[in-house]
């Protein structure tokens, strides 16, 4: 027992270590956002860089959905859903093995604790990941915003 704990701290504290580092960048790429929009927004009205119909309230929303740290917020989501999701997807994937392990009349190939059963749930796991990873991606991908200015041309109605 005391091996697999040190695999376990092996494996998952580098991964959280990482995803504490993501975590603590978006924090801190959030936190001045919005008086870093604040000012952006005086600056070009001043400038007259914006249409006089764009209400302060709406581009400070839409600076902020531009200028979110998207990367590091998605990666850490992504790194804490794969580790909190990890022991939840071994647990399942045990009673599906063992399932199959009964109804196959209890080969000693597929046994639980042999090298085939470990190989499944290692590459099961894997591919768990991987959909985890994969399902993080597109949604940061669909939900990408487009240049400020392309932003703020069609919320002010023009394009």
């Amino acid at each position: 027992m005391v091996y697999a704990d040190i695999v376990l701290w092996a494996v998952f504290g580098p991964v959280a270590l990482v995803a504490l580092a993501f975590t603590v960048r978006a924090v801190i790429g959030w936190m001045g956002l919005a008086r870093e929009a604040e000012e952006d927004f005086a600056y070009r009205r001043d400038q007259a860089m914006i249409p006089a119909d764009i209400e302060r309230d709406a581009f400070v929303s839409t600076y902020r959905r531009v200028n979110a740290p998207r990367t590091s917020t998605y990666a850490a989501a992504t790194l804490w859903g794969v580790l909190l999701a990890t022991p939840v997807i071994a647990k399942i994937m045990e009673v599906l093995l063992d399932g199959l392990w009964q109804v196959t009349g209890r080969p000693r190939a597929i046994e639980p604790g042999y090298l085939v059963w470990a190989f499944l749930i290692f590459f099961g796991l894997f591919g768990a990941w991987a959909g985890i990873a994969y399902l993080a991606a597109r949604r940061y991908h669909r939900r990408a915003p487009g240049r400020l200015e392309d932003e703020l041309k069609a919320l002010s109605g023009r394009s």
